[in-house]
């Protein structure tokens, strides 16, 4: 927990010196997604109930302070557990070994406990606005850990992670797609809730998904869902 802390300060840190000089980092293709062919495999826990009612306010928020940016709708609010191939222009998941990763993910996640993520506080980088989140025990990172294992024993570790390595656990809302009209105030609001607590989210299940860059509701397709311990997902 203190190592997730640790890192969205940091991102908060930089994220703010970019917001005092009034920039931000803009993802055109976010405006243009007819042009936005970025494509990957992950694997994702979604937020229970409980957690997306708990956060409707912020994304409320969000829309009426930049309502030009891409706003995360909430059945689009994920934790990314792991990166499986990072989403690149012109993937194609036909050519991917789709069926030997689903027999991996299956035996490795019905080894698996449910786990749960704490939502507390809001954060920023330079391109997005997010959600914190947090495992206490480490049970998302020792998870991500014998999945990495696993890929790698197995052959299919060739695209994993190219972005950056997965360690905390938080939820992106907000992602920057145009100069943005109030900046300030977005700053403002975020500040103001670096610590607002907004609960427990219990992770019952993951999903293994073809994803595009943002997990677009209309764009993802559902490969497999797994119960953590070979329970009935919740």
């Amino acid at each position: 927990m203190p190592g997730e802390r640790a890192l969205y300060d940091r991102l908060w840190d930089e994220a703010l010196a970019y917001f005092r000089a009034g920039r931000v980092e803009i993802d055109p293709l976010l405006v243009r997604r007819e042009f936005d062919d970025r494509r990957g495999l992950t694997l994702a826990a979604r937020l229970d109930g409980a957690a997306l009612g708990r956060l409707s306010g912020v994304l409320d928020d969000l829309r009426t302070l930049a309502p030009e940016q891409h706003i995360y709708r909430p059945d689009e609010l994920h934790i990314t557990v792991l990166s499986v191939i990072s989403a690149a222009p012109g993937f194609d998941a036909s050519h991917a070994p789709v069926n030997a990763y689903k027999s991996l993910f299956e035996a490795l996640f019905a080894a698996a406990a449910p786990f749960t993520v704490h939502l507390r506080g809001l954060t920023a980088s330079r391109s997005c606005a997010l959600i914190c989140g947090y495992s206490p025990d480490g049970a998302l990172n020792a998870l991500r850990d014998r999945l990495r294992a696993g890929l790698r024993a197995a052959g299919l570790a060739d695209g994993l992670e190219l972005r950056y390595q997965s360690t905390a656990a938080h939820v992106t809302a907000l992602r920057f797609r145009a100069p943005p009209a109030n900046l300030d105030a977005l700053a403002g609001y975020i500040a103001a809730r670096r610590d607002a607590d907004y609960g427990p989210c219990p992770i019952h299940a993951i999903e293994f998904v073809v994803n595009d860059w943002t997990m677009s509701h209309d764009r993802v397709r559902l490969l497999a869902r797994y119960a953590l311990g070979g329970r009935a997902p919740e």
